[in-house]
């Protein structure tokens, strides 16, 4: 094969500016793209792909039982209402029209490890749209996380997640509301395969978000080239490493050479830009709180110039599951939520997706709660994001009540094909396909 000339470009950005630095590789440029070949891990466990779609959370309900048909009733009975739709002036941002249109969805492990994101996206491209992510949350290797829009990675154990919904106070983080850190050392890789499912190239450029606070180096390769290093001076705010080719990217390696290197996101720039750029940001636990603790004004900075025109936040599921739970208190973290959402994307249209129905396992403690314990409170947690969401111009999606309102997990669990997970928590796959298509109605994704 031809030797091929490279120019690799480093570019390290504060806010909206950059210093870019060539580099070139003497010899000829190759008359056609060099294959590259697919991700084989340092350690095989470490090999992600396409995860199983998740359908329970970390309980185990291998002896927990439902209730009886006679304990049930007529909750039984399986309920599907129609969606509602929302009037077209109330989340115009989130509708596709002429000109690209950037929409982002925050959440939990509804989001996180089943397919309603992958249906979304789908509805999407039925209507002959072009879909693609814009910044990677960095949440590779996170258990129950699936990520739809990369095709393959590969990353150590040396990663520790920083978590905005479990601070005890506001703090810096990035879009994601989870930050991940590796220290120098064998096990700080991090590599991504940015082609699409037929291994086709699509990403012109690739952008590192980061903090450093005592600088660090990162060593790199493009597309299996030539290692590259980078030493980044420490900084307090928000940093953007820019790296990119003379050809489309297929791969990058990275790993940390030097120092702590803290990645808030990854920003893929686009040979060819979609119709909808829609980025999802799921994370099994997560509550509202990520967004309540986020600090407005890094969380801004960190995004380095990208905006939404529409922002989706689905939560309520594991704020419900606190057994202390305090309506009051949920109200005003949700405010804070919200006005700190509204601080980051003041003119963004704005849904809240409520939490689904959730039922009652017999097993342990269990045994003596009510039937609607869960289905009472993800009832008041709906009302409150409706109520709370008109202060700050969020329209509020009730997902308990396409399932027929409280109680209606029951149902779903004794559809046919089951709707529900066997946790009385999460729904199954059906479920979650369901689900996906109609808030994709709601939205005005499909007829």
């Amino acid at each position: 094969m031809a030797l091929m000339t490279r120019c690799l470009i480093i570019g390290i950005c504060t806010g909206w500016l950059a210093l870019l630095v060539s580099f070139p590789v003497f010899g000829q440029v190759a008359a056609e793209r060099r294959e590259v070949g697919d991700l084989v891990c340092p350690n095989a466990s470490a090999v992600r792909k396409h995860l199983p779609e998740h359908t329970s959370d970390s309980q185990n309900t291998a002896s927990a039982e439902m209730p009886s048909d006679a304990e049930l009733g007529t909750l039984a009975r399986t309920v599907i209402q129609p969606p509602l739709t929302f009037e077209t002036s109330t989340i115009a941002g989130l509708i596709p029209k002429a000109g690209a249109r950037r929409i982002a969805f925050w959440g939990d492990s509804h989001l996180a490890g089943g397919p309603l994101a992958s249906t979304l996206i789908q509805a999407l491209r039925d209507q002959g749209l072009r879909v693609a992510s814009g910044l990677l949350p960095p949440t590779m290797g996170r258990a129950n996380v699936r990520l739809p829009e990369l095709r393959a990675y590969c990353i150590g154990s040396g990663w520790t997640s920083e978590i905005a919904y479990t601070a005890q106070s506001p703090r810096d983080t990035g879009p994601a509301l989870v930050d991940r850190a590796a220290d120098a050392g064998p096990n700080s890789y991090l590599w991504l395969d940015l082609r699409d499912i037929a291994r086709r190239p699509d990403v012109r450029q690739v952008q590192l978000i980061y903090r450093t606070s005592s600088g660090a180096s990162v060593r790199y390769t493009i597309d299996d080239g030539a290692p590259q290093t980078s030493t980044l001076p420490a900084t307090a705010a928000s940093r953007a490493l820019a790296l990119s080719s003379s050809q489309l990217l297929s791969t990058l390696k990275l790993s940390v050479s030097a120092g702590k290197f803290t990645l808030l996101g990854i920003v893929l720039d686009r040979g060819q830009q979609p119709d909808v750029t829609m980025d999802v940001f799921g994370l099994p636990s997560a509550t509202v709180k990520g967004w309540a603790n986020a600090n407005p004004k890094s969380l801004a900075q960190a995004l380095h110039g990208i905006t939404y025109d529409g922002v989706v936040l689905e939560y309520g599921t594991n704020e419900g599951a606190d057994p202390d739970f305090d309506i009051e208190k949920y109200t005003a973290m949700l405010t804070r939520a919200l006005d700190n959402l509204r601080q980051v994307f003041p003119d963004a249209s704005c849904v809240l997706v409520g939490p689904p129905d959730r039922g009652v396992l017999r097993q342990g403690s269990n045994k003596s709660l009510p039937l609607l314990n869960y289905a009472n409170i993800h009832q008041k947690i709906s009302q409150t994001q409706f109520e709370v969401g008109q202060r700050f111009g969020c329209m509020a999606w009730n997902w308990q009540s396409l399932m027929g309102g409280p109680g209606g997990s029951y149902g779903w669990a004794h559809a046919q094909p089951r709707l529900m997970g066997r946790d009385l928590t999460h729904l199954s796959p059906s479920g979650y396909r369901l689900t996906g298509q109609a808030l994709a109605h709601s939205l005005r994704w499909t007829p």
